[in-house]
């Protein structure tokens, strides 16, 4: 009998794992598992214990897209009063709006909206055997606009056209050299990179990460953010992450920004 399509959220320390259960379909995304995801995203974002989210998929593949038997249920479905829903754009904005670093580990098969899905979060650590085709034109689909204009600020005009027009698989060189993932690794290294990275985010200032996130988001959407410098430059002087970092330095010991020790 197949497993229910779903989505599982773990934490251990003060990472949260969120996990794509889908492997009949290669975990490609159903309408469920897209207000899961929305509903996940939401809740973690709150939570002050957590500081970093890690997106995968389950049983070694990162996610094939939006189920094909679920697509009007995904991508083109209207509330009471028939306004359309994209289910695949809320999930994307959750993810984008959320304060907490984002991690999309990327193995296995990654097609079609799962680029997306990956790039939505701040960092990709990409296995060197990673699948990866953008195929919405194998089916008669616009690319979701949040995707495509990432694609092209990623890869350029051209190569984005490329990808989209042919939907082939791209090698895994070509994958590297067009940074379609921020980093790929040895599929053999994957986990150690990626026990490596938490540590150093967690060895670093949760203050400084966050408002650094919201500054590249800002500067992304070429928004006028003067008077958000202004008051986070302000904030910057006095925050106690920069007390902490600035007494261990002077101590010649490693800082350390718990929440607990700053109180």
């Amino acid at each position: 009998m197949a497993r229910e399509a779903k989505v599982l959220v773990g934490i251990e320390d003060s990472t949260a794992t969120v996990l794509l259960d889908n492997p009949g379909q290669y975990n490609a995304l159903t309408k469920d598992m897209c207000l899961q995801l929305v509903g996940a995203f939401a809740t973690l974002a709150a939570d002050p214990a957590v500081r970093a989210i890690v997106l995968r998929g389950a049983d070694s593949s990162f996610c094939s897209g939006i189920a094909i038997d679920q697509m009007d249920r995904v991508l083109f479905d209207c509330d009471e009063q028939g306004a359309l829903i994209n289910h695949f754009d809320l999930v994307d904005r959750s993810i984008l709006a959320c304060g907490k670093t984002t991690i999309a580990v990327v193995e296995g098969n990654c097609y079609g909206g799962g680029w997306q899905l990956a790039s939505a979060c701040d960092i990709q650590l990409a296995s060197d055997q990673v699948r990866l085709a953008i195929t919405p034109a194998k089916i008669g689909l616009l690319f979701p606009r949040p995707g495509i204009e990432r694609l092209v600020r990623t890869v350029g005009e051209h190569r984005a056209k490329y990808l989209l027009f042919s939907g082939a698989r791209l090698p895994s060189d070509q994958i590297g050299s067009w940074n379609l993932f921020t980093r790929m690794v040895p599929q053999a290294e994957l986990e150690t990179q990626l026990t490596q990275l938490l540590e150093e985010l967690q060895a670093n200032s949760p203050y400084s990460i966050e408002r650094t996130k919201e500054a590249i988001a800002l500067a992304v959407a070429g928004e006028g953010s003067d008077s958000w410098w202004d008051s986070v430059w302000e904030e910057n002087a006095q925050n106690r992450d920069l007390a902490e970092g600035r007494a261990a330095f002077a101590a010649h010991r490693a800082p350390d920004f718990r929440p607990a020790t700053r109180s």
